[in-house]
């Protein structure tokens, strides 16, 4: 069964057409906001598998989860099958809610088994600290 080379979570990642060339964009380790729910305007999971012997012609669900700070859950399921031996899978967000502080973790299964996650710290700000914009101006 195909293998993952590596999982990440970064806000941003753009794929060079010519080159095929991946680049990551602020790699996703912490987060933090005054006020929940805190939206997270983008991000982009990133998967590459590699193909192993009888992999060619396999249909393969590759299932992201988002698990909330509150425990909710989330799950965004992708198939694909090889044409090469290397495959990304690339799943975008836009405007997702997290709803308080503690730990957002992303998992990322292939054919409904565990094979990675990526974790993120949500914290909440404290505003009573920082200058006023009339002090800063």
């Amino acid at each position: 069964m195909a293998h993952m080379e590596f999982f990440l979570v970064s806000e941003d990642l753009s794929v060079d057409q010519q080159t095929n060339r991946l680049s990551l964009f602020n790699v996703l380790e912490q987060i933090a906001g005054p006020n929940f729910p805190l939206v997270l305007r983008s991000a982009a999971a990133i998967s590459l598998w590699m193909a192993e012997g009888g992999d060619e012609g396999r249909d393969f669900q590759c299932m992201l989860r988002i698990m909330l700070p509150n425990s909710r859950q989330y799950e965004f399921p992708t198939n694909f099958r090889f044409d090469s031996r290397r495959h990304r899978v690339i799943q975008r967000l836009q405007g997702f809610p997290i709803d308080g502080p503690g730990v957002l973790r992303f998992e990322v299964l292939l054919n409904g088994e565990h094979k990675a996650y990526h974790e993120v710290d949500v914290l909440r700000v404290d505003t009573s600290d920082l200058p006023s914009p009339a002090e800063t101006g």
